[in-house]
């Protein structure tokens, strides 16, 4: 009987290091993709023209992928993002931090179907609850759409700005 207790705390205890120890990984297609430079143009909602460099490169031994976000003059607008995978649950995550002090936490089910959306939703003291998503679609081996959009109730979406980015 004390052998038997004995093999299974071994064995539970095992599979709880093993558990513990699971890696969770970005999406080798999804780097792939994305790793490099890019150049980018659009509108924003208001129907003025909006353009970007972006670079995406692996870091921190390739638990991140950082993006650098650049705007083109007259805009001002910069950001770093590091887009990685949570290793306790495996959600894919993002944190932002822009040149406003803003910083923000997006979640997102990952790199599906060609598509990455990152979703966050914060209580701002002049507009209360707003949901924000940015949605990154591959167009072609060469191209991406990133749609920048706004909604209080997340369901119904207003957009804000969207650019398309084709690889230097």
């Amino acid at each position: 009987m004390k052998k038997g207790v004995i093999t299974v705390f071994i064995l539970l205890f095992g599979s709880i290091c093993l558990f513990a120890q699971q890696h969770y990984k970005l999406d080798n297609e999804m780097v792939g993709f994305f790793s490099g430079n890019w150049s980018g143009e659009g509108e924003f909602a208001n129907g003025n023209k909006i353009a970007a460099d972006l670079t995406f490169k692996l870091m921190l031994d390739s638990c991140w992928l950082t993006c650098e976000h650049t705007d083109k003059l007259p805009n001002k607008y910069k950001a770093i993002s590091f887009w990685g995978v949570d290793p306790v649950n495996g959600q894919f995550m993002a944190y932002t931090f822009d040149n406003f002090n803003g910083h923000r936490k997006f979640l997102s089910d990952g790199w599906k179907d060609n598509k990455l959306i990152l979703t966050i939703s914060e209580v701002y003291p002049k507009v209360g609850l707003l949901f924000q998503h940015f949605i990154y679609e591959k167009l072609s081996d060469k191209s991406f759409k990133m749609t920048y959009e706004t909604s209080k109730d997340g369901i119904t979406w207003k957009l804000g700005d969207y650019l398309v980015f084709n690889k230097k």
